[in-house]
Formats: structure tokens, sequence, C-alpha cells
């Protein structure tokens, strides 16, 4: 099994989303056994464990650091697992979610959004207090800027902040590059501000001409930082620029280099979902990137394989109330239904040797709170009571519906758990 700090107790309690028993075997919980309730999230130890480890050798060889998005598990087993392997830090996007790193061990974290609202000051400026932590913040207003400064200078704490530069119609960021000294004059009006960088958020360009207008992005966000370098704006000569979610790190890795750069600065990029990736939209986002790079193509075909997805939902067939209609146990409250909806995999029935592929035709329809829809053909041999195993699109969305989730070896066997906190 992994490395994990968490594992499961014998006095574990039983509640919502544990997928755990009232007692514990000292060789673990057999899924395929019944041993747990269902539906039941699960992770894969084998692919989980092959993702972080593709993800950091991809960074490692595109010469980027890797600050890991996450907020797509929201784990502190996940995150220490991801430092484990040598990543360079942690983005996370609100506060509540930053003090979670932080009690958890995490002590490099980008905020990777802008810090507002006078609580949120307060608790931040409590943990820098505290000693340990390295933090960035992003800020894109004027409006932000000076209120933070009037907050931490009279706090007398330092607080390290990223210009974020966005697209028209995009996210955040400040959009007009030609007249950012107004905000950089500004942050530098104050002492506790320190400017340590440029980030960025690529995600937001869609349409047929992304790949060409996010390279431009990029290489604007490299030009604009050289400029802002011989301006002396920067408080450090340590400058970071950091951007790249899990669709386009590709790109953005690549081109934060290829640019000719007279200064040095510590390319980050910030991906989340690889860890647990899936078999829809990322799944799709991951194809398009090994056709467009080179390297990542390489460590698919020579090194370190793919990415895998590593969550399924298992879940009973609870009634077949008509020939080529399945309900099953599992519904929103499980299940990520945003970007696609779950699609079946495995089928087991208990008694059988080990379960079989799902047959093609199955699809689910339809899905409401605690059950959904599964069309079969009218011969299908599903009854209730077999075990279903879904795949799903869009990990943040079913990682936050969980409490517990039981890590699984190869040979269906949970003997760890993790816990999130959204």
């Amino acid at each position: 099994m992994l490395n994990l700090p968490v594992k499961v107790e014998p006095n574990d309690i039983v509640e919502k989303g544990t997928g755990c028993p009232e007692t514990y075997q000292s060789s673990g919980w057999n899924l395929l056994a019944e041993d747990i309730s269902f539906p039941a999230a699960v992770i894969h130890a084998r692919a989980l464990e092959n993702n972080a480890r593709w993800m950091q050798t991809f960074s490692e060889k595109a010469k980027v650091k890797l600050a890991p998005h996450g907020k797509t598990t929201m784990s502190p087993e996940l995150f220490h697992l991801q430092m484990q392997q040598g990543c360079w830090g942690m983005s996370l996007a609100t506060v509540p979610q930053v003090v979670t790193a932080y009690h958890s061990g995490i002590k490099r974290i980008i905020l990777a959004n802008q810090l507002v609202g006078r609580r949120h000051y307060e608790i931040i400026a409590d943990l820098l207090k505290k000693g340990g932590l390295e933090f960035y913040c992003f800020v894109d207003s004027i409006e932000n800027a000076k209120s933070l400064g009037a907050f931490f200078s009279a706090k007398n704490i330092r607080l390290n902040i990223l210009l974020e530069i966005g697209v028209v119609g995009g996210r955040c960021g400040w959009r007009d590059t030609h007249n950012i000294m107004k905000l950089c004059d500004v942050i530098n009006q104050y002492d506790a501000l320190q400017l340590c960088g440029i980030s960025f958020y690529e995600g937001v360009i869609h349409g047929e001409n992304a790949e060409r207008e996010i390279i431009a992005f990029v290489k604007l966000i490299t030009r604009l930082c050289e400029h802002l370098y011989e301006k002396r704006v920067f408080s450090t000569d340590d400058i970071i620029v950091t951007g790249a979610g899990s669709a386009w790190y590709d790109l953005v890795s690549q081109h934060l280099h290829s640019h000719y750069r007279q200064i040095e600065f510590t390319p980050i990029i910030r991906p989340g979902c690889y860890l647990i990736h899936d078999t829809g939209i990322y799944q799709d986002a991951q194809r398009a990137v090994l056709e467009r790079s080179e390297l990542a193509c390489q460590l698919s075909l020579e090194e370190a394989g793919q990415l895998e997805s590593s969550l399924s939902l298992w879940a009973y067939v609870q009634s077949v109330p008509e020939p080529g209609l399945v309900i099953v146990g599992m519904g929103k409250r499980d299940v990520a239904f945003d970007a696609g909806l779950p699609t079946p995999e495995l089928h087991f029935r208990p008694g059988m040797p080990a379960p079989v592929k799902s047959a093609a035709e199955w699809k689910v329809t339809k899905i409401m709170d605690q059950h959904c829809m599964m069309s079969t053909s009218a011969e299908a041999d599903l009854k209730p009571g077999d075990l279903l195993s879904f795949s799903t699109s869009h990990p943040c969305l079913t990682m936050d519906k969980w409490r517990f989730i039981g890590v699984m070896d190869d040979n269906y066997m949970i003997r760890q758990h993790i816990t999130t906190y959204f």
C-alpha cells in the first residue's frame, strides 16, 4: 500500500461517506466480500501513485516546479503524497483551504486567488505570525492592494503577493498590461507588500484558436516579467511566474522557457486533477496534451506510463423494474454529474470469481439524489444485489461528496483511507 500518514483504525466510526463497517479485521476490508457499505468511493492505490509520479517526472523534465492545486482533493494525506514526490508546494483556492493545508504540515502555499475580506486578512496574518509559512496570494486591483497594504502594514507583517494577469472575458486578473505600472506603483507604496512575481490562469481561454491564443498569452507574461524587472518593481530576485491548470500545463511549461529571457525566474505550474484523473473531461484534455507535447508522449511511451483514472464509485443494483432499465443505488449525493454522467466499468455478482467488464451498451441516462437510471439490453443479466463500478468525469465534484475514501489495492482490499476537508 501507499505510505500515507493516515491508516484505518479499529475505532473508526461509521458515518455517511466512510464506506466502513463497524468492525475492522487486521487484514483490511474486502470490497468484493461486501465488508463495506455501498455506495462507496474508493481510490486505486497503484493508479494514484502512478499519477503522482508521472506529473512530478513531467515537471522535472520540463524544468518547471510543481505546486498542485489541492482544491481537487482537499485531502491532507494526498497533499503529503504529492510533497513526498518532490512538489515545490501546494496551491489552494480559499483561505479555509489554506488553513487546512497549513495545519496538515504544508508550509509553502500559493493562494491561487485574491485575498479579500477583513476576517481572511486576520486568519492569514495569524498564520504568518506563527512562523514557518511561505505564503503567496494574487492581487489584480488597486483597491485590493490598498486594502492589503493598510492591514498588513498596521500588523507589521510582510505579505508576499503575485500580480495576477487575466484575459478579456475571462476570470480574475489585471487586463491591460500597458498600464500595469498603476497597480505596481500602489503596491510599492507599502513596505508590507512584497511583490514576488506574476500569476495567470490560461484555462479560461477557449475556442478553436485556444492553443495559439494560450501560447501568445504565456509569451506576453514572460515579456511583462522582463519589463517589470527592468522597472525594478519586484521586492526579490527570486521571482516567481506561475500558471497552468490541468488542461494546458504542457504549453505553459514549454513557452515559459521558449521565449528569450533576459532574467531568471522560477516557473511554477499548478495542475490539480492529474492525481485523481478521470474518464471524462480530463481524459480528453490529457489526450490533447499527448498529441501536442513530445515530452508527455515520450514519458507515456518509454518511462512513466500514462495518467489513469484512480477514483471509482461502487454501488448496488437496487432494482430492475422493467427489461432494459436498471436502477442503481448511487446519485447526485455521491458522484459528479456536471461534466458527464458516470460510466459503468465493472460488474460483480457476489460469489463470482472476479468482476467482469460492463457491457458496452450499458449507459447511465439519468441521475437523481440517491438513484441513477442505467439503460441496458433487455437480456442483460443484472439483478438486485449485484455490484457495479463506475468511473467519473471531473474529480473535484466527486471528491467533495465524501468525508472518507478508501484506498484499494489490486485485490480489492482496503487497508487505508484518506480524509477530505471541503
